[in-house]
């Protein structure tokens, strides 16, 4: 066992470039397969979180608001009460998430038509916390005005103006979108309930689906409705499906991307790796064919072939796991800046290399051994001549 090993060690030596290049390609994918794992919580919630910015995919409106005129006015005309919400809040586990109720009425900006739209946060249901804020936040006795409505009245971020007998503070004023909202203010909830005089009513309660959305439409919607006649038997629900579909399609893109990846690195280095076996094999045939000739069987060369590999692998672990991890860390949070928080170091990922680096390795170089050992002596001290 000693031989052999002492003449791995010279064959490194003496034929270090082959060597350092195989180290090198097994160390790169290592390290590139270290950070995506790495930085696939992060991905994942970033992911979760663009999504979730996409905006609501379902909106619940009152019953007896029609569809058509729903869609036709851009928003549900008819009232219902704002303890609606804690209803939904306080039915336990349901399909709902991120909701939102709003209030919603056209108002009179200089003798033109604007849209008064009370918004309020965003509350979840029992077991679902969020960390995080979604959509648009009003603070109390300010504004935000379309882009449309802020040029009509001349204003800018910070004035104060008067409206529907009150005094306001812009807080912001929107650029230019090209819809509707050029021509929407927004306003904190209570304070366009008191300004219209409709304490205790919202309009509409904007939701986004937790209902699996690799399902049916009609599956999927069927769930939603279902639990909302049980909670609130007075209104009805839509699925906006663009918007679901949008939700989908990025979920699944980041869920088949990294393992993709992956596989595709470790395809190629185990390629890469077997070439240069094969060609280390190559130009190693008349010290296989000696010591052949001298007696030595075919597992001490076999030993010898798959012995440099599993060192190759061993190292490249290593190396792999620190350059991984330390760019990583350098790097990820640059990448993922809302979840920075999700990437840190797990040694289980050096385990993990350090077990299937080296077998990749042994893999990749079992053909080119398996060769040399299946050559007859004679044919093999000849051809290396």
């Amino acid at each position: 066992m000693r031989f052999p090993c002492r003449l791995i060690l010279k064959e490194l030596l003496h034929r270090w470039v082959g060597f350092a290049l195989s180290l090198v390609a097994a160390t790169t994918a290592v390290a590139l397969c270290v950070g995506i794992a790495m930085t696939q919580a992060a991905a994942e919630k970033e992911t979760r979180r663009n999504a979730r910015d996409i905006g609501s995919n379902i909106f619940i409106i009152p019953a007896r608001c029609d569809l058509y005129e729903y869609h036709q006015q851009g928003y549900s005309p008819h009232a219902m009460p704002d303890s609606s919400i804690d209803r939904m809040l306080g039915a336990g586990k349901i399909a709902y998430n991120h909701l939102i109720p709003t209030l919603t009425a056209e108002i009179q900006v200089k003798d033109r038509q604007a849209r008064l739209t009370g918004i309020a946060m965003a509350r979840h249901p029992k077991g679902r916390p969020s960390k995080s804020k979604m959509g648009i936040v009003v603070q109390p006795g300010h504004l935000h005005l379309g882009h449309g409505v802020a040029a009509l009245l001349g204003v800018e971020k910070g004035e104060e103006i008067e409206l529907l007998d009150r005094r306001w503070t812009i807080e912001r004023v929107a650029p230019e979108m090209g819809t509707a909202d050029d021509i929407t203010i927004l306003a904190n909830l209570e304070d366009a309930q008191q300004a219209l005089h409709r304490e205790g009513e919202i309009s509409e309660i904007k939701a986004i689906s937790c209902v699996q959305c690799d399902t049916p439409e009609d599956t999927s919607l069927g769930t939603l409705r279902a639990q909302l006649k049980k909670i609130l038997p007075e209104t009805q629900v839509y699925l906006m499906k663009e918007i679901a579909d949008a939700r989908v399609r990025q979920r699944r893109m980041m869920e088949t991307y990294s393992p993709f990846v992956m596989l595709l690195l470790i395809l190629a280095s185990g390629a890469w790796l077997g070439v240069l076996a094969a060609i280390n094999v190559r130009e190693r045939i008349g010290e296989i064919g000696l010591l052949r000739a001298l007696g030595y069987g075919g597992g001490t060369i076999g030993f010898l072939i798959l012995g440099r590999a599993l060192l190759v692998g061993l190292l490249a672990a290593i190396l792999g796991f620190a350059i991984g991890t330390s760019m990583t860390l350098t790097f990820g949070p640059e990448m993922f800046p809302v979840t920075s928080g999700a990437i840190r170091s797990d040694f289980h990922l050096l385990a993990f290399a350090a077990m299937a680096a080296p077998l990749i390795a042994l893999l990749a170089s079992f053909i080119p051994a398996a060769w040399a050992i299946g050559r007859d002596p004679a044919v093999t001290l000849r051809e290396g001549q």
